[in-house]
Parts: structure tokens; C-alpha cells; sequence
């Protein structure tokens, strides 16, 4: 986690707090709605052998209307989100400041002078009410202060209205219990929070456990996947580089054998054949690890991009003749010049018209040619009619050594090297390449340069 995330953090872990301690205490709340009447029932039917029923019922009331407010705002705060729980704080301490207010009011409206047994009653309904919030609002410091500043209040106030040396040391005591009250409300404040920071860092560890787990399950699979790479490196290149060197070392030791000296030159054509056949391949490991690693080096410059296609195809048109296909391009008169790398962009090209030309069969086409988009952008698109690639092998052949089922069906078997090169190198110039075919239906690659690449970035003809 880094410095900002931690520093967020600290600042979000106060309000979490806080919002955890409101729910705690407007859960402990919500029953109050429905006990304080009840209870107030049950008050009344004590108190009314000493005091007329129209006051009883007065004091209900108010006691019903008071729970009221409260139920309201606990259930709204058990419906919001954390987030709007904590606005709802004010609410909620008016709220039961009302109620106590209308609950602790029985000290005054059914307080009878000179009725001790009534009295003393009171004072010990007052009395456990005040403890019994003090349990229930341990978890909120400011909710709790307004129970003990009403009820505090009332406990100490009420006997000060019959007077005398007795009722006034019960007012006395009634300060010292709030007090009392006050310090174990404290405790319970102070346990409740440690809990919620402790199951705070306890989601938070596991939250961090889970992201290490997902970051080890990621770092796993690319360990699986390299281990999947490097088999399948060997897999494919113990027969790609055997193939040249057992060919340059059969040939040579003929050489050496000083027989067959009227076959000398078609020894050393097909030694150094063979030769550039495993410094091709040799290349491509290299570009390709270039490529993966990062640290592909464009060296670029303005490019005619006439002058580059039409050297490429002017190089795959011996072999296109070979196979029987027809290899045409088509450039724009007014086609733009292209900022990129020049080796690359040759590489890109003779790469697509090589895969092009190997897997058209004879009196097939290929065609190579050079469109604007709507986007500015300019599209290098290799076009053939050959046997094309089936849906499931199109994400396939973009992979290293990736190889489709066409392959299997073509004599000369690629190594699946061309197409994650061409894909890297595109990349690295900020372009993009898709892939359309279809099985029986051609092939057709896509190659597209950003419109700043290229020097009239106004210039769209027709795709």
C-alpha cells in the first residue's frame, strides 16, 4: 500500500468508526419504540390509586408521540449506506433527547409531595432507566451524554420538590450514581470501540489477504505460463534448428570427404541455405524476446511508403511466382509519408505476404494495399484468398509458437514466431492489426498507423 493509499485510509477509518457506532446504538434503539409505551401502560396502572387517569393518560401520550421520531431516524439509519449513516448522528440525538425528555417527565408529572412510597418509586424508575440506556449507548459518546444530561437531570431535580433533609440527600446520591454511570459508560465506549477497530483490521487483513492471493494466483500463472512457454520453446525449435544444422553438417562432411566433387556448388547452396534458414530463425527468437522484454529500439524516420511495399513485394514475388499465386499492390497516388522504423515496417510486410503467399494455393491472390479511414488513420491491409483460419485459431496464432490448423494442412509448417512479431513491432509504432477469415473464405490482415505517423494527417481516401 502506498503513501496516499494509507494516508486515505487514515482518513476514512474515523468516519467508518463512527458510522459502525451510530448502527450499534440505533439497533440497541430501535426496540425502545414499542417498550417505552408498554412499559409506560404498566406505570400507569401503578400510579393510578394515586393520581387522576386525565394526567396518567396526558403523560402517555406524550411518551407515544416522543418514541415516534426516534423509531423513525433508527430505521432510517439502518437502511442507509455507511457512507449517509454518519449524517444522520444530529437526527438521532434529537431524536432521543425528545424521548428521554418525555419518558424522564414522569419525575415531575406524577411526582406526588409528601407520597414517599410513590416517590421513591420514581426515583428508582428514573434511576434504572438512566442505567440501562448508559448499557445500551455505550457504543456513542454524544447519544449517551444527552441520556445522562436528561435523565441526570430529572433524577436529581425531582426530589429537590418535596425538600428535607432526606430528599435532599437523594438528590445528592442521584448526582454521584450519574457520575458512577458516566465512568462504566465510559468503559463501555471505550471496549465497544476497540472491538470495532479490531474487526476494522480484521476485514482489513482479510482484504489485504485476498489481494495477496489474487497478486500470487497472478504471479503463479505467469510462472505456469513461462514454464508453458519454455516447453513449448523447446518443443518447437529442437526440430526448427536440428533441421538446418544436421543439413549444414551432412553437407560439409561430404565436402570433406573430397567425393562427389562434380556436386560441390549444389552442396554449398544448400549449406548456405540452411545457413540462412537458422539465422532467420536465429533473428526471430531474438526480435521476439525484444519484443516481449520491452526493449524493442525504433529507428525512425519520414518513409515513402510506395518505395517500401513495392521493394517487399518486388522480394516475395519470385516466391509468390513459385507458388503459383499472384501478388498485386495497390498504393494511392497521393498516399502519405509514414514516420516509423524502416527495418520494422519491411519486416511487418514481408512477414503478412509471406504467411499470404504460403497459404494460398496455386492460381490464388494476394493483394496488397494501403487505405485511409474515417479516423485519419492509415490501414496497410494483405488480402488473400487462400484457405483461411477457423475461428478458434484466430486468437491462437497471435501467440508465440502459436500455430492454427491451417498449418497442420500446408507443407511448409511455420514456426508461429511471424505474427506475434508483426503484432509487437505494430505496437511499438502506436498502431493496432486485426485478423478477418474464414475457413475456404481468404484471409485479411489490417494493419493501422495513428494519423499523427503520418505527414498529411488530413489526407482519407477511400477504405
Amino acid at each position: 500500500m502506498g503513501v496516499a493509499e494509507v494516508f486515505v485510509e487514515g482518513l476514512m477509518r474515523p468516519s467508518r468508526l463512527a458510522s459502525a457506532q451510530l448502527r450499534i446504538v440505533a439497533r440497541n434503539l430501535r426496540p425502545n419504540a414499542l417498550l417505552m409505551p408498554l412499559c409506560g401502560i404498566i406505570i400507569c396502572l401503578v400510579f393510578h390509586r394515586w393520581i387522576g387517569i386525565p394526567r396518567l393518560i396526558a403523560w402517555w401520550t406524550i411518551v407515544v408521540l416522543g418514541s415516534i421520531p426516534l423509531a423513525l431516524c433508527c430505521r432510517a439509519v439502518m437502511e442507509k449506506s455507511s457512507k449517509e449513516t454518519q449524517s444522520w448522528l444530529p437526527h438521532v440525538m434529537l431524536a432521543y433527547g425528545m424521548l428521554s425528555a418525555c419518558w424522564a417527565s414522569m419525575g415531575f408529572l406524577l411526582w406526588i409531595p409528601g407520597n414517599d412510597q410513590a416517590d421513591l418509586f420514581l426515583i428508582m424508575l428514573l434511576g434504572c432507566t438512566m442505567a440501562g440506556n448508559a448499557a445500551l449507548l455505550g457504543a456513542s459518546l454524544p447519544i449517551n451524554a444527552v441520556g445522562f444530561v436528561v435523565y441526570g437531570s430529572a433524577l436529581a431535580l425531582a426530589p429537590l420538590q418535596t425538600g428535607g433533609l432526606l430528599y435532599d440527600c437523594i438528590a445528592l446520591l442521584a448526582l454521584l450514581y450519574t457520575g458512577y454511570l458516566a465512568y462504566l459508560s465510559r468503559n463501555i465506549y471505550t471496549t465497544a470501540r476497540d472491538l470495532l477497530l479490531l474487526r476494522d483490521d480484521k476485514n482489513d487483513l482479510i482484504a489485504k489477504l485476498a489481494s495477496a492471493k489474487a497478486v500470487s494466483d497472478k504471479a503463479r500463472d505467469r510462472a505456469e505460463a513461462a514454464s508453458q512457454a519454455k516447453s513449448e520453446f523447446l518443443a518447437n525449435m529442437s526440430h526448427e534448428l536440428r533441421t538446418p544444422l544436421n543439413a549444414i553438417i551432412g553437407f560439409s562432411e561430404m565436402l570433406m570427404s573430397r567425393e562427389f566433387v562434380e556436386r560441390q556448388h549444389e552442396y554449398a547452396e544448400a549449406i548456405n541455405s540452411s545457413g540462412q534458414h537458422l539465422l532467420a530463425l536465429i533473428n526471430d527468437i531474438l526480435d521476439l524476446a525484444k519484443i516481449e522484454a520491452g526493449r524493442v529500439v525504433l529507428k525512425e524516420s519520414w518513409l515513402e511508403l510506395r518505395v517500401v511495399l513495392t521493394s517487399v513485394t518486388r522480394l516475395m514475388q519470385h516466391r509468390a511466382e513459385s507458388a503459383g499465386v499472384r501478388l498485386k499492390l495497390e498504393v494511392p497516388p497521393d498516399c502519405p509519408r509514414l514516420y516509423a522504423d524502416e527495418r520494422a515496417l519491411k519486416q511487418i510486410a514481408l512477414n503478412l505476404i509471406s504467411n499470404a503467399v504460403k497459404f494460398t494455393p496455386p492460381a490464388g491472390s494476394v493483394l496488397v494495399r494501403v487505405n485511409g479511414i474515417e479516423s485519419g488513420e492509415l490501414a496497410l491491409e494483405i488480402v488473400d484468398d487462400g484457405i483461411g483460419i477457423a475461428s478458434e485459431d484466430l486468437g491462437r496464432v497471435f501467440e508465440s509458437f502459436g500455430q492454427g490448423r491451417h498449418d497442420i494442412s500446408t507443407p511448409e509448417k511455420g514456426t508461429g514466431l511471424g505474427l506475434p512479431i508483426v503484432m509487437g513491432l505494430v505496437k511499438a509504432h502506436g498502431g493496432d492489426l486485426q485478423l478477418e477469415s474464414e475457413p475456404g473464405q481468404g484471409t485479411r490482415v489490417i494493419v493501422t498507423f495513428p494519423a499523427e505517423r503520418l505527414a498529411a494527417a488530413e489526407w482519407k481516401a477511400a477504405s
